[in-house]
């Protein structure tokens, strides 16, 4: 390898970097939702999602955490059976099936998304306010550039 050139080295890859963080976050939470209500952290982000975009279609939730239609299925079912997603038909449009979480599901939800606040207020209290303003502005920016 040329002297100039750089050996990669994975923990200065930010995306390493960004998974690490990630994880460690999801592993504190994941702790306290998979104990008292017994969910996955894949049941959690759909819960989240839903609780955020409803009333959503599931090939729309599909989309929004870039599942294929079969994972979202599966997913879906679970929560469904265990009463917390409800499955109904949109008002609006008859044809068009939409989810939203049920009274359960939301009670769920709103035990967990406060905690879920706080680790990543507790991640980000390393910086000051306006060191996490701007932190999350050119965060803004590279997902925009990212994920369009």
């Amino acid at each position: 390898m040329p002297e100039n050139q750089q050996k990669f080295n994975i923990e200065e890859w930010l995306v390493y970097r960004l998974w690490r963080l990630s994880q460690e976050a999801g592993f504190t939470l994941e702790d306290f939702y998979s104990r008292k209500f017994g969910l996955s952290g894949f049941d959690w982000r759909l819960i989240a999602a839903v609780a955020t975009y409803a009333p959503i279609s599931a090939k729309g939730l599909a989309k929004v955490l870039d599942l294929s239609q079969v994972q979202m299925t599966r997913a879906l079912t679970n929560l469904i059976d265990n009463g917390l997603i409800s499955r109904r038909m949109d008002k609006a449009d008859r044809r068009r099936i939409v989810l939203r979480l049920t009274k359960k599901g939301m009670e769920i939800y709103q035990q967990i998304a406060p905690k879920a606040q706080k680790v990543e207020a507790d991640m980000l209290a390393v910086l000051n306010k306006s060191e996490r303003k701007q932190f999350m502005e050119m965060l803004v920016r590279v997902e925009s550039e990212v994920l369009s």
